[in-house]
């Protein structure tokens, strides 16, 4: 399977399958969301123990999350790419958001996951005290 097949897969598993994402893993991943400081959650998270945490929590706030529509295309960087997806989780208040990430593989393992969403539809979703439990 090759990185691009590869980002889709692990991507489905953020929300699914984690031993499949923590096997496809680095063990110096980064996930980064650079509009999560305007709501008050970490903006990065790096290391294999942080970064489990946080996705557990994930899982946790967004029981039944899963993505759609997902497009994955390789970027100039080589082992890099640009996923355009959109989410769902039905048993959180109907949220749906639209995503950008940057994926970055090393030694052919996830070291980056750089996420972009649309802040309304969190805030529209989630209230203050389920956001607050992602905080580092």
């Amino acid at each position: 399977m090759n990185n691009a097949e590869l980002a889709a897969k692990i991507l489905h598993a953020a929300v699914g399958d984690r031993d499949f994402f923590w096997a496809n893993a680095h063990p110096d991943l980064v996930f980064e969301f650079p509009y999560a400081p305007w709501l008050g959650t970490p903006e990065r998270v790096a290391g294999a123990e942080d970064t489990k945490a946080y996705i557990d929590q994930l899982n946790q706030i967004l029981p039944g999350m899963t993505f759609t529509n997902v497009k994955v295309m390789p970027l100039m960087e080589e082992g890099a790419y640009l996923l355009e997806y959109d989410g769902a989780c039905p048993k959180l208040n109907n949220y749906t958001n639209k995503y950008i990430s940057i994926f970055k593989f090393k030694d052919g393992k996830l070291i980056l996951f750089h996420e972009y969403w649309n802040t309304t539809a969190v805030t529209r979703a989630f209230n203050e005290g389920d956001l607050a439990s992602l905080e580092s």
